[in-house]
């Protein structure tokens, strides 16, 4: 008995010996944890220096603790209002639990590339392409949120989605370069419509004011007139006003470059004393 514990002893003291003498030092780079296997039980080498017996431990993988991209091949979805699509996403990714990431799930990358695709189907699939178009930050997150009820459990954070590319059909395309260019069409003929209103109103306006003017001056000619021969009659002031704006019209048409000849209506060839007449009254108002 005695010599059976001595055996036990001995290979005791040399087992510790060999293990004192084959331990080694390993340095994990940064950014990096290694997971070890000792004796069929796992454990986390960090960063930095670490305890390492070859005798004992074995390296099961080197996991890269980094923030990294997983892009899935793009992939074609039909909305609900049966428009087919290609999307191209790619997700950012990153381990935070390494032995997870390696013990749980056979590929980590692979599993979340799946994730990810079933997750854009999923959601993509039940919305109408108009959709798609107008909610693509709030589809990204409800992506992320949905990947990440899976991933968690594999040690993986899915730090953002994006959606690089969305390819529509040509017709599609080709539809809303017409409904664009219909809509900058209707845009200008309003813009025309609403300018030449406003050119119509500043003309109105223009003429508006022109009348009240000569209306003005009318009547202050009347007054005139008036009072430089309280005994004339309203009918002869007319008269003279007329006739003596019609003189006036015809000198400015026959002076005119572009005139060729003048023609005096018959209802207009007067007695010469008649004219005098008027031209007497033009003169008295002047006095």
């Amino acid at each position: 008995m005695d010599f059976l514990y001595g055996v036990l002893l001995v290979f005791a003291i040399l087992v510790g010996i060999g293990i004192f003498f084959y331990t080694q030092y390993v340095v994990v780079d940064s950014e990096t944890e290694w997971i070890v296997d000792r004796l069929g039980k796992d454990r986390v080498l960090k960063e930095g220096i670490n305890r390492f017996i070859p005798m004992l431990d074995k390296k099961v993988a080197v996991v890269d603790m980094r923030e990294h991209e997983i892009d899935p091949p793009k992939q074609d979805i039909i909305t609900k209002d049966d428009v087919r699509m290609e999307i191209d996403v790619i997700a950012s990714v990153k381990v935070i639990d390494s032995l997870k990431a390696v013990k749980s799930i056979e590929d980590y990358k692979k599993s979340v590339e799946s994730a990810i695709m079933t997750s854009v189907f999923t959601i993509l699939g039940n919305m109408n392409h108009e959709e798609i178009q107008k909610q693509v930050g709030s589809i990204t997150k409800e992506i992320e949120k949905e990947i990440e009820k899976e991933s968690i459990r594999w040690g993986i954070k899915i730090v953002q989605v994006r959606i690089e590319n969305m390819k529509r059909p040509q017709s599609i395309i080709d539809a809303i370069e017409k409904e664009k260019a219909a809509e900058h069409e209707q845009r200008a003929a309003i813009l025309k419509a609403e300018g030449e209103h406003k050119v119509a109103e500043l003309h109105a306006d223009s003429e508006k004011v022109l009348i009240e003017k000569r209306a003005a001056a009318t009547h202050k000619v009347i007054k005139d007139l008036k009072e430089l021969m309280p005994n004339i009659s309203d009918e002869k002031i007319m008269e003279f006003l007329t006739k003596t704006s019609y003189i006036d019209s015809m000198s400015k048409l026959s002076s005119s470059s572009n005139s060729k000849f003048v023609l005096y209506p018959s209802e207009v060839q007067k007695p010469m004393e008649k004219i005098m007449s008027a031209e007497y009254m033009s003169q008295a108002m002047g006095k």
